[in-house]
């Protein structure tokens, strides 16, 4: 005479629960406070009457969270805004970089500033970074 549980159905239900996690994907999980940490800079050249803005994004201790980000180019010449510019770029790793193209302001020559914004796939901002270029 046997005396105890049938392990078979909790073996079941066991089985069943992780293939339906699999199916679903899990994405890392963080504890609060715990996590990667994102930077970003911005380099700036300059050629016949336009700016290339490269925005470069990375992650410390883990990854970019991807599938894509946006990266929002503020630019201003002796402190006003004058033009603004966005690049969507996808992302694969803990590193990304992206370009844009700024034409330079009527003014001409002056004080440049370029503030760059990373947000993520959702529109929360990861990280951002500003570039100076004087002409």
């Amino acid at each position: 005479m046997r005396t105890g549980r049938s392990v078979g159905p909790l073996l079941l239900g066991l089985f069943v629960g992780l293939s339906v996690i699999a199916v679903l994907g899990v994405s890392p999980a963080y504890a609060r406070g715990t996590g990667p940490t994102y930077s970003c800079s911005v380099s700036v050249t300059y050629t016949s009457s336009t700016f290339y803005v490269k925005t470069t994004v990375a992650a410390t201790g883990g990854y970019l969270p991807g599938p894509s980000e946006s990266d929002s180019v503020k630019a201003y010449v002796n402190g006003v805004l004058y033009s603004t510019q966005s690049s969507n770029y996808s992302v694969g790793t803990n590193v990304a970089s992206t370009m844009v193209t700024i034409p330079v302001s009527s003014h001409g020559s002056g004080s440049y500033t370029f503030q760059s914004a990373i947000l993520n796939s959702k529109g929360s901002q990861l990280a951002s970074c500003t570039g100076t270029y004087t002409l």
